[in-house]
């Protein structure tokens, strides 16, 4: 069987309205959509490598942050870390039938802030992929003095729970 490119597999997502207006969403110094792009891409990579399911974790990490700032006004800001997988989860739900891997991936990539623990070595992988992009990021697009940077060790540190 032939293998899938990224092109293939993500081309049904990315051209929806909806998640084309994760483009207008500020995430870590740059949009949701270009954050989720990155994350998807090195899934692929490192999957595919290693001969896993590459095509839902590429898929799930390409979903992983579908949501809305919007679904945030009547919640409590600090929970979000600990929420945004919930919803996007649901929004994934309503627009595509979802694997269990899919959704595994999508609900756990938060672990350990979001309590929920990654069950497939696809969900992990997407976890590790997603926290190393946004460290990426916020050095390279947000944040770049050593202040802020002990802030965010910080808050990860305090927030781990297994």
């Amino acid at each position: 069987m032939r293998e899938l490119t990224f092109g293939e597999i993500s081309h049904d997502i990315i051209k929806k309205e909806k998640y084309l207006s994760l483009k207008t969403e500020y995430h870590h110094g740059l949009t949701r959509y270009m954050h989720s792009l990155r994350v998807a891409k090195y899934t692929y990579i490192i999957t595919k490598i290693l001969k896993l399911n590459y095509i839902e974790a590429t898929r799930a990490a390409l979903l992983h942050d579908y949501f809305n700032e919007l679904e945030y006004l009547d919640k409590v800001w600090l929970d979000k870390p600990r929420i945004h997988p919930f919803l996007s989860l649901n929004n994934a739900s309503h627009e595509y039938k979802l694997t269990l891997l899919e959704k595994n991936i999508i609900i756990s990539h938060m672990f350990p802030i979001g309590g929920i623990k990654p069950e497939y070595l696809e969900s992990w992988i997407v976890t590790i992929v997603d926290k190393s992009v946004a460290t990426y990021e916020y050095i390279n697009f947000k944040f770049k003095d050593s202040f802020t940077l002990q802030f965010i060790f910080l808050f990860n540190f305090l927030s781990f729970k297994l």
